[in-house]
């Protein structure tokens, strides 16, 4: 049989408060509670060690003769049995009931299926605090075949606890345009047809919070909280960089080498921008205050930039193969028509 350090098993110090070790307590009993953890058995079994854990360290007798014993429980052990094997009549759990406090709690009744739906109790706490000690409680043992986890989960000082119900995780796939505008969404989660109001500007890989949406509280809890991620769906035309917008845009040979006005995509509608002469093709050009409006700043918004791709002329006639070789011919650059 193994030592078992409940302090470890409820993650605080050795010199915890009574009030830090309630605290912990409470924290891992609304994230293990087997109703918001259905057919989960490693949850099942974590909630069990933590409320023994919980029935010792909560109650101050408890803690002070698991403290008083503590790794040593072997030697007293020991001890017992050296003397029964001596004729001797030396009890170890007489020994720790006699170091106890003799100002006790008032004892209460509880049952094995408060914490476990008849499951026993550990041999190490059965060592402890089972058999002929009074640890300020009185155990009765009631089989049930399958008996379950009831609702209230208990401290060591009998209260019940309030388990707040579990948290709730969705992703909703949002497109770009609802993503600009803002948006109100329809959707079910839990059973439940709800509508989620998309802001302005939002990111995708953002979380929305709806308090209060998630599965319901245990024992007249507070109901867990919804969380919404929100996926951005690509979009055909516009590619986007935190609030910029991306686009690229097809210009004529003669407007990029001419200059010229062309009409660009943004999320409002097309406008009418000027291309310089001799415009490069990959050239980028800005234009302010068309991209995302800034998320909770719906007055801001980000950049659209827009790449230009030269399309060259196809299907050339004679007469245009002749222009362009003396074009060539007046840059001095050799073509398939030069002589």
């Amino acid at each position: 049989m193994n030592y078992k350090d409940y302090y470890k098993t409820l993650g605080v110090k050795r010199g915890a408060s009574q009030d830090e070790i309630k605290k912990a307590y409470r924290k891992l009993a609304r994230k293990y509670h087997p109703d918001v953890n259905e057919g989960d058995d490693n949850a099942a079994k974590k909630f069990k060690e933590i409320s023994e854990a919980y029935e010792v360290l909560g109650n101050e007798e408890n803690r002070k003769l698991y403290d008083q014993l503590g790794a040593d429980w072997k030697h007293y052990k020991r001890q017992g049995e050296q003397a029964g094997a001596q004729g001797g009549d030396f009890n170890w759990q007489q020994w720790a009931q006699g170091q106890r406090s003799r100002n006790r709690q008032q004892a209460y009744t509880r049952t094995e299926e408060d914490f476990f739906g008849g499951g026993d109790f550990s041999d190490f706490f059965e060592q402890f605090f089972g058999g002929g000690i009074n640890t300020g409680f009185q155990r009765k043992r009631r089989s049930r075949p399958g008996a379950g986890f009831r609702d209230t989960a208990y401290g060591g000082g009998g209260e019940t606890v309030k388990a707040m119900g579990k948290d709730i995780n969705a992703e909703l796939d949002v497109t770009l345009e609802e993503a600009f505008k803002g948006t109100e969404k329809s959707v079910r989660v839990n059973r439940k047809q709800m509508k989620i109001k998309i802001p302005k500007g939002i990111m995708s890989g953002r979380r929305l919070k709806l308090k209060g949406r998630g599965q319901p509280g245990i024992q007249g809890g507070e109901p867990g909280d919804l969380y919404i991620k929100v996926n951005i769906l690509p979009h055909d035309v516009f590619t986007r960089e935190e609030n910029d917008l991306y686009a690229t845009v097809d210009v004529g040979l003669y407007q990029a080498l001419l200059g010229g006005v062309i009409k660009v995509p943004t999320m409002t509608g097309n406008v009418k921008i000027k291309v310089p002469p001799e415009s490069q093709p990959g050239k980028v050009m800005r234009i302010a205050n068309h991209g995302m409006p800034v998320f909770q700043k719906e007055k801001e918004k980000g950049n659209l930039y827009v790449t230009l791709q030269v399309k060259l002329p196809e299907k050339l006639s004679e007469e245009e193969k002749k222009l362009f070789k003396e074009l060539a011919d007046i840059r001095g650059e050799k073509t398939a028509y030069s002589g």
